[in-house]
């Protein structure tokens, strides 16, 4: 094995790898098939088996709780069960530990997705005590304890990452951050991670080709009309802002309409928010989509709004730039530089509903063509992003242990870096 635990090198780029992903599937309001990090786990799968490789998702979940998997991905569902405190699992029963761990070999890597989890110390250091590499994508999960200029947002975290969860990020392999910001965060935190910088992405050009530009787009007839789809979470997706921003740009001569979809339980409130704020009859709110009834929902729309406070590379956003939306985003999306620098779209300047509707009567000025342009600009950046066939190969050289470098990030796409300085954290 290699000195810090796992296979040895020689040869093993031509060798199958045995990857297995670990998701913690805790119960929440959203279903698997809405579920980002599953969406992830999933593709990653997919890339890795029909790249040669031999790769299983282990889920360990709630009860209840039935995650979705397409057909072709090896599974392992496992009960969530141990040892909790305050109603968090700190602890695996043994028979289940064992599971996850069963078969390994030299060729074995796991790869953990997500972090601010309990369970990470102990499953990490049975995988120690057995010499197996492992790695963790944090998935946005570190995203909201700094704020974007650097300012201390969650004390309490940051002293469970430093008294605890440290030792499991230190002993990673790699730990995998989604946009710069999130890297850096890692870093304040634990100084001695490995980290890893690659995007998400919303296709694969191994699988599906490269997605074809929507052809024919024009503004729709109620132009403009503003959407949303994706997870109903209204702090984290700042919806709250985009209703109270959107009832802003109305009341101040706006003409627009507002259109929303996705998982969650908070439709109810979505809706009380409209209603109080005299916009009812101007918006709609439903359940989730998927597929093509979401794709054609969408596709009726002129504009994709996210004015999240902290939602590094949201799928959904993606999705709407390749399906040619022109995208009104905040920086908390992770993706604001690209998309200003790709002429993809319109900055949401500051997290409050006035920037909200800023970003929105500026839209509203845009004429047939200009509005091509952008569409077609979206599509551009949302498919110089990422592709998960590239993504999928440049985790591979992180399963091996090769060293982390930019060529890595280049390699799967993802090479802006927002022309920022990195700033310190403070209090």
């Amino acid at each position: 094995m290699s000195s810090d635990g796992g296979f040895p090198e020689r040869g093993l780029q031509d060798r199958p790898l045995d990857i297995r992903h670990l998701i913690f599937d805790e119960a929440d309001d959203h279903p698997s098939a809405a579920n980002g990090l599953h969406q992830v786990a999933r593709q990653l799968a997919l890339e890795q088996i029909h790249a040669g490789d031999r790769s299983r998702l282990i889920f360990l979940t709630a009860p209840g709780r039935t995650p979705d998997v397409p057909s072709g991905i090896p599974v392992q569902i496992l009960p969530l069960r141990g040892r909790q405190v305050l109603g968090r699992h700190i602890g695996l029963d043994r028979d289940v530990l064992e599971a996850i761990l069963a078969e390994s070999g030299p060729s074995t890597v796991y790869h953990i997705h997500g972090v601010r989890q309990p369970l990470l110390l102990p499953i990490s250091r049975a995988m120690r005590r057995r010499g197996l590499p492992f790695g963790i994508t944090a998935h946005s999960r570190f995203g909201h304890i700094y704020s974007l200029d650097g300012k201390l947002e969650r004390p309490r975290a940051v002293l469970y990452i430093k008294l605890i969860e440290r030792f499991a990020l230190n002993a990673a392999r790699f730990v995998h951050a989604l946009t710069p910001h999130e890297a850096d965060v890692v870093r304040w935190l634990v100084p001695g991670a490995k980290v890893a910088l690659l995007p998400n992405a919303v296709y694969s050009s191994r699988l599906d080709g490269i997605p074809q530009a929507p052809r024919h787009r024009s503004p729709s007839a109620t132009f403009p009309t503003f959407g949303f789809f994706g997870r109903l979470a209204i702090e984290h997706k700042g919806l709250d802002l985009l209703i109270a921003g959107f009832a802003r740009y109305r009341h101040t001569g706006g003409k627009g309409r507002l259109a929303l979809f996705g998982s969650g339980q908070t439709h109810q409130q979505l809706t009380e928010m409209c209603a109080a704020l005299g916009i009812g009859d101007v918006c709609t709110i439903e359940g989730p989509r998927f597929g093509q009834d979401k794709v054609e929902a969408a596709s009726q729309w002129d504009f994709y709004v996210a004015p999240s406070r902290f939602d590094h590379m949201p799928l959904a956003l993606m999705e709407a730039g390749l399906m040619g939306l022109p995208l009104i985003l905040s920086e908390g999306t992770g993706l604001l530089g690209q998309v200003e620098a790709g002429g993809g779209g319109f900055a949401i300047a500051g997290l409050s509903a006035e920037s909200v509707a800023e970003a929105m009567h500026a839209a509203e000025t845009i004429d047939p063509a200009q509005w091509r342009r952008l569409s077609g600009n979206a599509y551009r950046v949302a498919l110089a992003i990422g592709d998960w066939t590239g993504i999928a190969a440049s985790l591979r050289e992180l399963y091996r242990g090769l060293p982390i470098t930019d060529r890595v990030s280049e390699r799967a796409g993802h090479t802006d870096q927002y022309g920022k300085k990195e700033l310190l954290p403070h209090s």
